[in-house]
């Protein structure tokens, strides 16, 4: 029996949340800094950021054969949570250093989805931070690259590129929230066509794309010193 099955609905439904999501913190944004007085500057270049949020998953990386048909495997949506460490190199540029780090399950693209295992996926970036206006309210457009690793076990660490837009509201000259929404983009390829990315007891499980994508929704404090 072949077990195939996209997971449109389950994809369509975690983009519709993190869009909602992302909306409503920029609004929450642009309401604080429309609030603020005018106040000085932004304390320093440097700035050390905690955020959470919700890492939402859009392509099934995965291909589970069997000589009984095959399926589609990918992870679902999860909880995200994680720190950044940066610097402001000009009033156009910052460089930022960032570690995310969410739980998703792995499962079959099944509606419902069926659950495999659940996996620790760290995602680590250098990501350059474009700034479209500067002040005490702080728009800007990212791109980025880094690594995501869900385990040597279960898919290895995969090339990641991240394109996204962001904002900073600053409350005072130290402090800040913030709220960013990338659309990440992992390298899936890690040798010829049909090599498996890992196996298991049941089997093995071969990529089926090239790259896979995820749209990671976050919100937090920048301290700037």
């Amino acid at each position: 029996m072949t077990r195939r099955n996209p997971g449109g609905r389950n994809r369509e439904s975690s983009s519709l949340i993190a869009a909602r999501l992302a909306m409503l913190a920029f609004a929450a944004l642009a309401t604080a800094a429309s609030a603020q007085t005018p106040g000085p500057d932004v304390a320093g270049p440097w700035q050390a950021s905690a955020f959470g949020g919700g890492w939402n998953s859009i392509t099934a990386p995965y291909t589970y054969r069997t000589p009984a048909g095959s399926a589609e495997v990918g992870f679902g949506n999860a909880p995200a949570f994680g720190l950044s460490f940066g610097r402001d190199a000009s009033r156009l540029l910052g460089i930022e250093l960032s570690w995310t780090q969410t739980n998703p399950a792995q499962q079959y693209t099944t509606s419902p989805p069926t659950p495999i295992r659940n996996v620790v996926m760290n995602i680590v970036e250098l990501d350059s931070l474009w700034y479209f206006r500067r002040g005490t309210f702080q728009p800007y457009g990212i791109l980025g690259f880094g690594g995501a690793g869900t385990g040597s076990s279960f898919g290895g660490t995969n090339l990641t590129v991240a394109l996204g837009i962001g904002v900073k509201a600053f409350l005072s000259r130290h402090i800040a929230v913030r709220a960013d929404i990338r659309w990440d983009n992992m390298y899936g390829n890690i040798g010829h066509a049909g090599d498996a990315a890992f196996c298991d007891s049941a089997g093995c499980y071969d990529y089926r794309t090239s790259w896979y994508s995820s749209l990671p929704v976050t919100a937090g404090i920048t301290y700037a010193f």
